[in-house]
C-alpha cells in the first residue's frame, strides 16, 4: 500500500516535470530540457505527455529521443501529433481529445481542456490516489475532480497567474502543489496564496522529491 502511494518527481525547467509511480515513468511537457544522459536514466515503461505544441513544451528533438532511447508512449493534442507522426510508431502514439482517456498499467490517463491561445490539454492521473498536471493554462473550473497532487503553472504567460493557480488548486482540493512554469517570486506568491490549505513544494531543478499521497 505505501508503494501504491509514493510519488518521486523532478522538475527540470519551464513546465518540464518526470513523476516516477508504480515502476512507470511519466515525462511531462520535456520541451528540449531532458539531455540524452537524462532520458537513459529514466526508469521502467516511460509516457511523454504533452500539453501542448509550443515550443517551451513541445520539441521534436525530444520526443524522438524518447521515443529511440526508450520506446515512449507519446500522448498529446492532434497539433503534437501531427508533428511526431513521420518518426513516432502510430502504435506508439496517442492523440487524446478532451474528455477522453485511455489506460496504461493500473494508470489511467484523462485530458481536461485548457484555456490557451492553442488547443491545450491538461492531464488528470489517477491510479487510486491522483495527479493533475497543468502545463500553461488559465483558470478552467475543476471543481468536480480531486487530486492528491497538483503541478500548476503560476506564471509564464498571459494566461497562468498565480491567482488561477491557487484557484485550480482549491477546485480540486490538492494536498500537494507544485508551482510550475513560473519565476520563483510567482512560486512564492501562490505558496503564500495557499498558506495552510496544502503543502506548496517549490522545486529545485533535478533534485528529485518524494511525497507520499
Amino acid at each position: 500500500m505505501g508503494e501504491e502511494r509514493r510519488v518521486t518527481f523532478t522538475y527540470y525547467g519551464g513546465a518540464c516535470v518526470v513523476v516516477e509511480v508504480l515502476g512507470y515513468s511519466l515525462v511531462f511537457d520535456p520541451a528540449d530540457f531532458l539531455s540524452d544522459d537524462d532520458i537513459a536514466r529514466l526508469r521502467g515503461p516511460v509516457i511523454t505527455l504533452y500539453t501542448q505544441s509550443l515550443d517551451d513544451h513541445f520539441h521534436e528533438r525530444a520526443a524522438m529521443r524518447l521515443v529511440e532511447m526508450k520506446s515512449s508512449l507519446i500522448v498529446g493534442t492532434s497539433e503534437v501529433c501531427r508533428a511526431v507522426g513521420s518518426f513516432v510508431p502510430s502504435i506508439k502514439l496517442v492523440e487524446l481529445q478532451p474528455r477522453r482517456g485511455f489506460r496504461v498499467g493500473p494508470l489511467r490517463v484523462y485530458a481536461i481542456e485548457g484555456r490557451h491561445e492553442v488547443p491545450t490539454n491538461l492531464y488528470y492521473v489517477t491510479w487510486g490516489p491522483s495527479i493533475l498536471f497543468a502545463g500553461d493554462t488559465g483558470y478552467v473550473q475543476l471543481a468536480k475532480l480531486k487530486a492528491d497532487l497538483a503541478f500548476l503553472p503560476a506564471g509564464g504567460s498571459a494566461f497562468s497567474s498565480p491567482e488561477s493557480a491557487h484557484a485550480i488548486a482549491l477546485d480540486v482540493g490538492a494536498r500537494y502543489v507544485v508551482p510550475v512554469h513560473c519565476e520563483r517570486g510567482e512560486a512564492l506568491r501562490l505558496s503564500e496564496m495557499l498558506g495552510s490549505r496544502a503543502t506548496t513544494i517549490i522545486p529545485t531543478p533535478r533534485r528529485p522529491e518524494t511525497v507520499t499521497l
